[in-house]
């Protein structure tokens, strides 16, 4: 399990974005490699950690919604 989020906490693993908005971990994948490929969700912000990607809380709050098929 993914350690809880803080409230000042800036970059969430995608773990952590996808209980954060509701959704399911590969629901989020998808919609992540949407936005990698700049196809859909370019509201996302992604940052690389290593092999990690991190995604910005800021940016989830501003998406009404997200897509992962097109």
């Amino acid at each position: 399990m993914d350690k809880p989020i803080t409230d000042n906490q800036a970059w969430l693993t995608i773990k952590q974005a996808a209980n954060y908005l509701g959704v399911s971990y590969r629901s989020m994948r998808y919609a992540i490699q949407l936005k990698k490929e700049e196809k859909a969700n370019v509201a996302f912000r992604l940052k690389k950690f290593g092999r990690r990607t991190l995604v910005n809380r800021n940016s989830l709050d501003t998406i009404n919604e997200i897509i992962i098929r097109l």
